[in-house]
Order: structure tokens, then sequence, then C-alpha cells
């Protein structure tokens, strides 16, 4: 009976193998893994200390929780919009956000198309860099129509805007545009993000909206490649009809 976390490491790494395990597939849960190597939870725990800190493993809670396969990314997935924070946090990130410029101003040209504004409007604009597990992830701007947000200037900036959205003014995004391509980083981008200047970044453009098609937010973010992964579930040209 393996006990060692080394060596039980090696053991779960065989697993992973053995099953064809891809990252984001669940391994197991903690006590099913413990059963399974016929070990304690507590020895488990410390070889799965081991393999998350390599970035091999990541472990989540609650009814969906478990450990999982992982490459030290983190999954992006195109299907729900979702804060950085909470995505963070059910991939087993600890989130950090640090607000580096915000306030409010005349809506520009691009702000007023995205936002139907009319001109002279005002938007608030939030600049903020993620952290996961301290380390940057993105840089993301947000522009929001003041028209509907009195106040919002007074908000915990670094708490997720989508939360406050809907906790203190009733407002909940139901669906996004949103353009993605790939750009080098700027000497500006890269300081902020702990990379090199050219390094791969995924550049997101989004548009926000409510239940009744009023667009509520305007963002403008970059994500370090090398620590994101973009995922989709696409559905064929009839599931509207079976879904009907």
């Amino acid at each position: 009976m393996a006990r060692d976390p080394s060596e039980l490491g090696q053991r779960i790494r065989a697993l992973i193998a053995r099953a064809e395990l891809r990252v984001g597939d669940r391994i197991g849960s903690e006590r099913a893994l413990a059963e399974q190597f016929g070990v304690p939870r507590s020895a488990l725990r410390e070889a799965l200390e081991e393999l998350e800190a390599a970035s091999l493993v990541r472990r989540t809670m609650g009814r969906a929780g478990g450990v999982f396969v992982a490459d030290g990314k983190i999954e992006r997935q195109l299907n729900t919009l979702q804060g950085v924070p909470d995505l963070l946090r059910q991939q087993g990130f600890v989130a950090h956000t640090e607000v580096l410029a915000s306030g409010v101003g005349v809506a520009s040209p691009s702000e007023q198309r995205s936002l139907a504004l009319a001109e002279g409007d005002n938007v608030f604009r939030l600049q903020r860099r993620r952290d996961a597990a301290g380390v940057p992830l993105s840089l993301d701007t947000m522009v929001l129509p003041m028209r509907v947000l009195a106040g919002f200037q007074q908000r915990d900036l670094s708490e997720s805007v989508y939360r406050i959205l809907a906790r203190d003014y009733g407002i909940e995004l139901t669906h996004a545009d949103e353009t993605i391509d790939v750009t080098a980083a700027t000497p500006a981008q890269a300081a902020v993000l702990g990379v090199a200047a050219g390094a791969p970044l995924f550049e997101i453009w989004r548009t926000a909206f409510d239940a009744s098609e009023t667009p509520i937010e305007f963002s403008h973010d970059f994500f370090r490649a090398d620590r994101t992964r973009i995922s989709l579930r696409r559905y064929g040209a009839r599931w509207k009809r079976a879904a009907g």
C-alpha cells in the first residue's frame, strides 16, 4: 500500500495514462480515489498537493467537484456568460482582481455604437488585471452606460461586476456577442501580465445584453494564451428545431 506522496502520485499519473484521460476529464472524488488506491485520504491529499503544484491535477469543491486532469491552464467556456472570479473559483484557482483604472467619461464613437448611446452620454470605464493562483491571467477593460448605473463608481470594483449588476441594479446579462482573435502583447500589456513583449494573447471584444436586448457591457479583454484554453459546445444545424 503506497503512502509515500511521490509514489502515490506516480500511481495517479499511471491511472490517467491508462484511462487515456484528457485535460479537463474527471479522475474521481477524493474519497473514491483513496478507496481505489487503498490509502487514507490524508495520504491521498499529500499526493494530490504535489500533483497540483506541478499543474497536473486540479481539485474543485461542490456537487460537481472532484479531482480533474489539468495542465495549469484556465478553461474559458464560451457557452456561458460568466465573470472571471466565478470561472476561476469553479476550476479550483484562487482569484484576485487588481483595479488599475476607473472613472466616468463621455462615450467614444465606438462605445456609443456598441451600447446604443446618444452623443454626449456618459459611461463608466473600468480596467482590471485578473490573477489566478497569484499569477496574472488577463487584462480587462469594461465600459458600462451610466444612464442605468447611477452611483456605480461607489461600488467595490474588485468584486464581480456581473454580481453587482444583478444584486444592486436588478440587471441580469443573458447573452453576449464576442469576437476572439490572437494578438501580440504590447510592451505595456506585457508589463501588466508578466509576459515578454510579443507574447501571444487572446484578444476578446464583447458586447453583453440583458433580456430586453439592451446592451449593458462593452468590453475589450486580453488573456494570456499560455494560461488560457478556449472551449465551447457546438450544435447541429437542427438543434433549434429539436429544442422546440
